[in-house]
């Protein structure tokens, strides 16, 4: 019988070895937002806010669609803008954010 390989992951030399300095054409760049489908917004929010700490930022409801968006981050709630379209604006230039993808009745399925 072969004998199987022994999993491991990199070194510490091995994956520092493996990164690079970004290119000039992306030194702006930013990683805005991450997207993740859920079933239970109000389960989903509590998690994100409660548990890991993160901050309600902005809804979207796409009503012919059927699904919302809920955008949640490191932010002062206090730094949010009341006028909806700076709100959307201000939203759109966080830094890492959490997009939570609700497509209605999903928790039906």
């Amino acid at each position: 019988m072969a004998k199987v390989p022994e999993v491991c992951g990199l070194s510490n030399e091995e994956a520092a070895a493996a990164c690079g300095e970004p290119d000039a054409s992306t030194k702006d760049f930013v990683l805005q937002q991450t997207m993740l489908r859920i079933k239970d917004p109000k389960k989903s929010l509590a998690f994100y806010t409660q548990v890991l700490g993160m901050t309600f930022l902005h809804k979207y409801d796409f009503p012919s669609m059927k699904f919302s968006l809920y955008f949640l981050g490191y932010e002062d709630k206090k730094d949010i803008p009341t006028d909806e379209k700076e709100a959307t604006a201000w939203m759109f230039s966080r830094k890492a954010t959490i997009e939570l993808t609700h497509s209605w009745r999903s928790e039906e399925h």
